[in-house]
């Protein structure tokens, strides 16, 4: 039997890329990024998969910053199901020190779906929240930067960029990164 992973798909690309390995039997459920912006949505999401998959997967494992809901540990407790022990998704690729690191300066470090899935797609925080380019512009313009983490799967169109520049009129920066780390965290958390 597969082993289900309910993950925000925020994480798409970086997890379909590290399951690519044959040594995983995994079906992923995601849930729609974003979702933290409105938290009864997000638990209700959640624990929809949650009793879809309770009686039927082997063994489920909750991909999603446990940051990201603040009953998450209670939740994944209730169901008897691991769930991922960093912050957010982050936290998760890059690791709480390196992400410290690179925030400051009020930097935010974000991913290509970060802006893709949140900030510029129409069901996003636009849709969830209401919000239009001005709300944006004042949540996120405390930043002096967002620094997009490339991990070389899916890198932002220049189209992509300038859009969330014009939404955010925030300086956009790139690093290139690996999915070393990455690999050995779903390694650990799927074992």
């Amino acid at each position: 039997m597969k082993r289900t992973v309910i993950a925000c798909s925020i994480f798409e690309d970086e997890l379909n890329s590290v399951l690519q390995d044959p040594a995983y039997d995994v079906d992923v459920k995601w849930l729609h990024a974003g979702l933290h912006c409105d938290l009864e949505l997000l638990e209700k999401s959640l624990v929809k998969i949650l009793d879809e998959v309770k009686d039927t997967a082997e063994g489920p494992r909750l991909l999603i910053g446990d940051g990201c809901l603040p009953q998450m540990k209670d939740l994944a407790k209730s169901y008897q199901i691991p769930v991922l022990s960093y912050k957010n998704c982050v936290e998760s690729l890059i690791g709480v020190d390196k992400l410290r690191e690179l925030e400051r300066d009020k930097t935010m470090v974000i991913t290509p779906a970060w802006i893709r899935k949140v900030f510029i797609a129409p069901d996003g925080v636009r849709q969830i929240l209401g919000w239009d380019n001005t709300d944006l512009k004042i949540n996120f313009g405390r930043y002096d930067r967002f620094l997009v983490l490339d991990f070389g799967l899916s890198p932002l169109t220049d189209e992509e960029t300038m859009e969330f520049f014009d939404a955010v009129e925030v300086p956009i920066e790139t690093m290139e990164m690996d999915l070393d780390r990455f690999k050995n965290v779903i390694s650990e958390f799927l074992a």
